[in-house]
Order: structure tokens, then C-alpha cells, then sequence
């Protein structure tokens, strides 16, 4: 590679890296922002935010019901969090401009973005907080949909803290026609790690543990909010759930 191509390879990766460091006094001015408006809009109840540790590399495993859906997550911490957002937002006159300040991290779909990849490794490699919605998009029946491995790869590699944060009602907000405010209720469960594998694991034993988190996370939720996990939710509640198991920290 020529000096000339370095140092255009720089250029052209440097904004793609840059973009989850965000404007970190922006981060903490928006973060209040984003309460007030939580607690307008809706009854906004947040219960364990203890779960959360204070540092380490953390992943907050969030369900996705609602474009809304990042300020449900940021006031739950005193940390700041890291999230992923689709990159169909970076072109929107506003919201592009509010999640570069916040810090997202954009994210491709429908492909494996190592961009991005990279990013998320960056920030728990770093001792950061991450959020991720692991079924990698908007449920449109507001119950839970089947997870990418990816998130079972990244806490792997960097052997990170997973903390199930639960949420729901925040899919509501049209109660506001009928003149009635809703309620936003989350629920952080209790922080864990995933099994140990030996060597390296490969497609089918990442989807198996995205589904374990998945199942997690799902116990904090009410029933008809399951979705395609209610069986496994189900069995693990009645102590029949069998093979991998996480770990509690």
C-alpha cells in the first residue's frame, strides 16, 4: 500500500470510527433531555438500576418496540451508554444529528457490518457501557422476535457483563388520543456472563447462546410480550430448560 492510499484509508475510516464518541458534554445534556421527556409522555418507572455495575465492559440487553427506544435506556445509568442505531438515521435532519451527539453507533443492515463490529469491540474493550437490541430490529407485533448471534460474539470476545433491561408500554404512546398518559415500565435484572466454549464457536453455538440471553431477558417481561421464546421462557420458569446456562455475577 502506497503512502498516498494510507493515508486516504485513514480519512475514509477515521469519521466511521469516531462516530460512538460523540460529544460527550452533548451526551449528558441530552440525557436529561431524554428523562424529562420519558416522564411527560409517560408513567416512567425504572426498577433494578442497581444491576447495573459501575464499570467494566457491560452489554444492556434491550427488547425494541419503539423509535423511542433510546430514551427509555439512557436514564437508567449514571454511566454513559453507548447504543446502536440503524444507519438509516444518519441522513435525518434531526435525528442524525441528535444520535451523532449522543454517540450511537450506526449499524448496516442486513449484513455483517464489521464497521460497526469493530466499534462495539472498541467500546467494551475499553471498559464501556453497550446497549443492544439483539433481534436487530423494530418488532412490529411488540413481542419478541428470534436474536442475531452477534450479540453472543461480542460479550464472548470481550467477556462482558450481560444485564437484561426489559421494557414495555413505551409502543403506547398513541393513548395520548385518547387523552390518557401511558405507562413505561423497565425492569433490569440481575448482571451474568455467558458458559465458557471451547474453541472457537462457530454460527449455531452463537445462535444458541443469543437464544439463552434471549430467554434471560425474557423472564422480565410480561407473557405477551414473549413471542417466539414464550416455550422457552416457560420451561426454564418451571426449572425443565436443559444444555447451556449462564452464568450469575
Amino acid at each position: 500500500m502506497t503512502a498516498t492510499t494510507s493515508s486516504q484509508a485513514r480519512k475514509q475510516h477515521k469519521p466511521e470510527q469516531s462516530v460512538h464518541k460523540g460529544n460527550r458534554t452533548a451526551y449528558y445534556i441530552l440525557k436529561p433531555l431524554f428523562n424529562f421527556l420519558m416522564h411527560i409522555l409517560y408513567r416512567y418507572q425504572v426498577e433494578g438500576r442497581d444491576n447495573i455495575p459501575q464499570s467494566g465492559p457491560t452489554i444492556l440487553v434491550v427488547n425494541h418496540l419503539h423509535i423511542f427506544d433510546p430514551g427509555v435506556v439512557m436514564p437508567v445509568s449514571s454511566r454513559r451508554i453507548v447504543t446502536l442505531a440503524a444507519d438509516k438515521w444518519q441522513t435525518h435532519f434531526l435525528f442524525g444529528r441528535l444520535l451523532r451527539w449522543a454517540g450511537v453507533i450506526f449499524v448496516r443492515r442486513g449484513e455483517v457490518d464489521r464497521v460497526a463490529l469493530r466499534a462495539c469491540l472498541d467500546v467494551l474493550n475499553g471498559g464501556g457501557l453497550l446497549a443492544i437490541a439483539p433481534e436487530g430490529t423494530r418488532s412490529r407485533t411488540g413481542t419478541m422476535q428470534r436474536a442475531k448471534p452477534g450479540i453472543a460474539y461480542l460479550a464472548l470476545r470481550t467477556n462482558a457483563v450481560l444485564v437484561p433491561v426489559a421494557h414495555w408500554g413505551v409502543e403506547k404512546l398513541s393513548d395520548w388520543k385518547r387523552l390518557r398518559r401511558p405507562t413505561c415500565r423497565v425492569v433490569i435484572g440481575r448482571p451474568f456472563r455467558l458458559p465458557t466454549i471451547e474453541g472457537k464457536p462457530g454460527t449455531e453455538e452463537l445462535q444458541a447462546l443469543a437464544d439463552l440471553i434471549m430467554v434471560e431477558h425474557g423472564r422480565l417481561l410480561p407473557p405477551e410480550y414473549r413471542g417466539v421464546y414464550a416455550d422457552d421462557i416457560a420451561a426454564a420458569e418451571a426449572g425443565q430448560s436443559k444444555g447451556l446456562a449462564v452464568i450469575p455475577v
